[in-house]
């Protein structure tokens, strides 16, 4: 073998190992290639779960603000009903003061335990009647009673207040639920709805 003919086995073979490293390369290169494209996938895949996921997240807390916020209001509403309505039958208890009122009044007396009553509070319209029921009694007429009576004994120990105000005031959480279902049943006649 000559020269020539060992430079030409020499550049035959130096190209033969180029090429396969060459194709070595791209192999490598295509493994990587795919391997970075199947990492790239997995990430999206990923990142969309995690951005599905903190989207729901997201989305609960904004739907449990709004339902908190929703009751708030809600609270608010029956509450300034509620107020409304409690004066509104305040001013109602005047209707009470009919024909019938001396025998109310009269069963409001029988009411009371056995006690020596010092001072009565009754409204200025029943001072009279009063006097039927406690001969001897500082009788004090009250503006603010509509009827009924407020009592007291000498030692102030025994206080009863059995006028219309305060039963109403006492049976007054039972009666509102009734006004309130009421009232929305006559609203959804208008075309208001009503979350219940």
């Amino acid at each position: 073998m000559g020269y020539k003919e060992l430079i030409q086995s020499l550049q035959k073979e130096g190209e033969e190992k180029i090429r396969l490293q060459w194709n070595d390369v791209e192999a490598e290169a295509e493994n990587i290639r795919a391997e970075t494209s199947g990492r790239i996938e997995q990430m999206r895949e990923e990142y969309g779960i995690k951005q599905q996921v903190a989207q729901q997240n997201q989305e609960k807390r904004i739907f449990s603000e709004a339902n908190k916020k929703a009751r708030k209001i809600r609270l608010l509403a029956e509450n300034t009903l509620s107020d409304r309505l409690f004066l509104l039958a305040l001013s109602c208890l005047s209707e009470l003061r009919n024909d019938r009122y001396k025998g109310i009044f009269e069963s409001l007396v029988k009411e009371l335990p056995d006690a020596q009553w010092n001072e009565v509070r009754v409204s200025p319209d029943d001072l009279q009647l009063a006097e039927k029921y406690f001969a001897g009694a500082h009788l004090i007429p009250d503006n603010r009673i509509t009827g009924g009576l407020l009592v007291l004994t000498d030692d102030r120990k025994i206080h009863i207040n059995n006028t219309f105000e305060k039963r109403l005031e006492r049976i007054w959480e039972d009666i509102l639920p009734i006004l309130i279902k009421d009232i929305v049943k006559g609203a959804s006649h208008y075309g208001t709805s009503s979350a219940t």
